[in-house]
């Protein structure tokens, strides 16, 4: 696989090699669009254990499990 296709294929804009816009004066927009790729990437990580437990929808409590606990599919621990 070519350099830069998994970026393509992400959606990333590919930083061009000759012209105007590959000149090495651009070489700090294209350091911050970087930051900008991975700091959109940072926020749909869960921060916190609560956080976590919400996105892999993990829940517990005292009470049996019924419609109002969570989703088919979603892990639920009942405390004894």
């Amino acid at each position: 696989m070519a350099i830069g296709d998994d970026a393509l294929d992400s959606g990333f804009v590919l930083v061009p090699d000759t012209g105007e816009e590959g000149r090495v004066r651009w070489g700090a927009r294209e350091i911050n669009r970087t930051r900008d790729y991975i700091a959109v990437g940072l926020r749909g990580i869960p921060v916190g254990r609560k956080a976590f437990r919400d996105a892999a929808g993990v829940t517990s409590g005292t009470v049996d499990p019924g419609a109002t606990y969570g989703l088919n599919g979603d892990i639920y621990f009942k405390t004894l």
